[in-house]
C-alpha cells in the first residue's frame, strides 16, 4: 500500500465523504501534501488511520470471559 494516497482514494476505500477529510485538513488535524507540484492533494494514510479515534470504548462494557476465545 502506498503511504500517500489522494483524497478521492482515502474516502472511497474508508467509506466516508470527502467534506470530512477536507474538513479535517482545514482544521489541522491532517497534513495535506503535494507531490512534484501536481494539483492533487496527497494525505498521508498512517496519519489518517492514527487521527480515527472510537467516539466511546465499547471493550468495558463487554465481559469476555463470557465468551469462547
Amino acid at each position: 500500500m502506498n503511504k500517500f494516497q489522494t483524497i478521492q482514494k482515502v474516502a472511497e476505500d474508508m467509506g466516508i465523504d470527502i467534506s470530512y477529510i477536507r474538513s479535517m485538513i482545514k482544521n489541522k488535524d491532517l497534513t495535506a501534501h503535494k507531490i512534484n507540484g501536481y494539483k492533487r492533494i496527497y494525505i498521508d494514510v498512517e496519519e489518517f488511520n492514527n487521527s480515527i479515534k472510537p467516539i466511546n470504548s465499547i471493550s468495558d462494557e463487554i465481559d469476555l470471559d463470557k465468551f469462547l476465545i
